[in-house]
């Protein structure tokens, strides 16, 4: 395990998590590198960083359906494929959900994220959002 790597990975979900939080498309789609491949909760795939950001423009907008929607992640495994490779495992949930009850959590979920070190960075390349049922 890099401690130091594991850490800015985990920066990474972490910043994840204020973008989605505070609604800001254009700061969640700066964590993306040219070219990702993202399927969202709802099971579109999105192949292109504009498509992306659009998308994500739209439910974090006024009215949109994620605006009025806070959630937390936690780091559940971090896998390094290479030195510049890792993927990301991730459990997604409602902030300050009315139930106690977690099994009714309409966002909850498990993020992967196949992150890459580009230009001294990490981004994530490719993301998956998966409803927990």
């Amino acid at each position: 395990m890099n401690t130091g790597t594991d850490r800015a990975l985990t920066d990474l979900i972490e910043r994840y998590e204020r973008a989605f939080n505070t609604n800001d498309a254009k700061a969640m789609n700066d964590l993306f590198a040219d070219a990702p491949v993202f399927v969202n909760f709802s099971g579109n795939l999105v192949k292109d960083k504009d498509a992306l950001h659009r998308a994500q423009s739209f439910v974090f907008g006024p009215g949109g359906p994620l605006e009025a929607i806070s959630v937390s992640y936690t780091i559940e495994s971090i896998t390094h494929l290479s030195t510049d490779l890792a993927v990301i495992h991730a459990h997604q949930r409602t902030r300050h959900a009315e139930s106690t009850d977690e099994h009714k959590d309409p966002m909850e979920a498990i993020f992967t994220a196949v992150a890459q070190h580009i230009d001294g960075e990490w981004q994530i390349k490719v993301g998956q959002n998966t409803p927990v049922m």
